[in-house]
């Protein structure tokens, strides 16, 4: 079996500095898609933990972590549309989003001023 070089790394267009420019905004997306995923993977976790260690109670620190949540979410579907991607329901299903914390998505924590 033979293997070949990506043809972007040996094209001469990456030496132009438009096409380098380019070839970095995407590689900043890409990582910021990835940043966003790994915080709602997180989120999501002190969330699942939260649940696991009081079950059933409802309380001010659970609400927070829901918005936390919810918030990072909307990053990720932010981040992921600026890279062209949809924010289908492929997306929570995937990630496991909650419903209550699907419902807060757009959503933002009033400042106290």
């Amino acid at each position: 079996m033979s293997v070949r070089a990506p043809q972007f790394f040996g094209s001469p267009s990456l030496q132009s500095g438009l096409s380098a420019l380019e070839y970095e905004i995407a590689e900043e997306r890409a990582s910021a898609l990835g940043r966003n995923g790994r915080q709602v993977e997180a989120s999501l976790e002190k969330l699942r933990k939260w649940d696991a260690d009081h079950a059933g109670k409802v309380e001010a620190k659970r609400l927070d972590l829901v918005q936390d949540a919810a918030e990072a979410v909307w990053g990720l579907f932010v981040q992921r549309e600026l890279c062209g991607l949809s924010n289908g329901p492929d997306v929570a299903k995937d990630y496991q989003i909650p419903g209550e914390v699907m419902a807060k998505v757009g959503t933002f924590r009033r400042s106290a001023s």
